[in-house]
């Protein structure tokens, strides 16, 4: 059971990918989490109230808005990836994000084995590679969704390490005060630039509100596998949700990479497996 919600986790997490950069390519990425995170907020209130584990005054709730904070600047940067650059290419590089956690328990006195050792090294050769045709763009700006892309990378890297550390008081408390923080970014952010709120491209909205969604029901399902199995399968099975993004931007963006970016698709995703099962 635990196996089957891994991997639908991974589908709709990636689907949401997709469709936050797809839109962010008609509206800028601020309004179209914006909008997201406002479809999705009355549906998470609800959740925390009725399940009975809102704890406001504990310290889940700082964490919670460390999670928020660091999430929102990872989002916006992928949104921006996504929509700048190639798909394919920016959704394995931002998945990356898991060796944050790695670094933060190195820095906090933890360990790791040869094996995840290795899984880095070969995520970041990954990078490396998928990124290279980019990189050689560099005068040309070619560098820049990579840029978002590493960016996207630390922020949700460093938000899964604020959502540990806020889970182990109340995952309820943590996921709700995130997504207020989100908004606390968010309104100055949208009322102070040049993008409106108040936008007239209906599918715009509701490219954003199916993005929002998506990632809820994600992360939801994610909890449930991590209950029902081992924690590591669970884990790894989801972290492959940039294959579903890979996979819709070529049936309808005809998206193609070229053989050099195959490569460090395939070893970046394959090191993002190997560091969350050797966890």
């Amino acid at each position: 059971m635990s196996v089957a919600l891994a991997l639908v986790c991974a589908v709709l997490w990636g689907t949401a990918d997709f469709v936050g950069g797809t839109a962010t390519r008609r509206s800028s990425a601020s309004v179209v989490l914006f909008w997201s995170i406002v479809a999705v907020l009355p549906v998470v209130a609800i959740i925390a109230v009725v399940s009975g584990d809102l704890q406001m005054y504990s310290v889940a709730t700082p964490w919670g808005a460390a999670a928020g904070l660091t999430a929102c600047v990872g989002i916006l940067s992928l949104y921006r990836g996504l929509s700048t650059g190639v798909m394919g290419v920016i959704a394995p590089i931002a998945s990356t994000s898991v060796i944050v956690p790695v670094v933060v328990g190195l820095l906090t006195g933890s360990t790791i084995g040869a094996l995840c050792a290795a899984g880095i090294v070969l995520a970041v050769i990954g990078v490396v590679l998928a990124g290279g045709p980019n990189l050689r763009e560099f005068r040309t700006g070619g560098h820049r969704p990579l840029l978002f892309a590493l960016g996207a990378a630390a922020g949700i890297g460093l938000s899964l390490v604020a959502v540990a550390r806020g889970s182990e008081t109340s995952t309820i408390t943590t996921l709700a005060v995130s997504r207020l923080a989100y908004l606390a970014v968010l309104v100055p952010v949208v009322m102070g630039g040049r993008a409106t709120v108040r936008t007239g491209d209906r599918t715009t909205l509701r490219l954003a509100v199916m993005a929002g969604f998506g990632d809820v029901a994600a992360v939801g399902l994610y909890g449930l596998a991590t209950r029902s199995g081992p924690v590591a399968v669970t884990a790894a099975l989801a972290s492959m949700f940039p294959i579903a993004t890979l996979l819709l931007a070529r049936r309808i963006d005809g998206e193609r990479l070229v053989r050099e970016q195959v490569v460090g698709v395939v070893l970046a995703l394959a090191g993002v497996v190997v560091i969350v099962t050797t966890q």
